[in-house]
């Protein structure tokens, strides 16, 4: 079993990856309905509920990029949903995709260093995995 190099997973709005990430993750939540009640002595009893889930990133800000913090403040003024998805790059690689809207972008640029933006991605919708073909 090969491990994945974290160099290697990348996210793609609407099929175009975000260029010049440093960090990346998707976080997924099942939501728990509480169903516990007396006749089981008290046992915890829970419903699965629905996904929810956010995609936090972060990056170096590079002009040359051809999807990068230009294109992302476009979607967060302009309150785009837009398909996201987190993958493997390369033939085959693990996805987990769904739709999701900005939440939030920073941008900033401290002494003697790369100038940085991040941001996170919030789910709206059913959330699929797979791999590319």
């Amino acid at each position: 079993m090969a491990v994945i190099n974290g160099n290697d997973v990348g996210i793609y709005v609407n099929n175009q990856l975000i260029g010049c990430l440093t960090a990346n993750n998707i976080d997924l939540n099942r939501e728990l309905i509480e169903a516990t009640c007396k006749d089981n002595d008290g046992a915890r009893n829970v419903l699965l509920g629905g996904i929810s889930g956010s995609i936090p990133f972060a990056g170096n800000f590079n002009a040359a990029s051809s999807y990068g913090l230009s294109q992302l403040l476009d979607v967060i003024l302009n309150g785009t949903r837009v398909g996201i998805k987190q993958a493997v790059e390369g033939s085959g690689g693990l996805y987990v995709a769904a739709y999701a809207y900005l939440q939030n972008v920073s941008w900033g640029g401290d002494v003697n260093s790369p100038s940085t933006f991040s941001g996170t991605f919030e789910i709206d919708g059913p959330v699929t995995k797979g791999t590319d073909t």
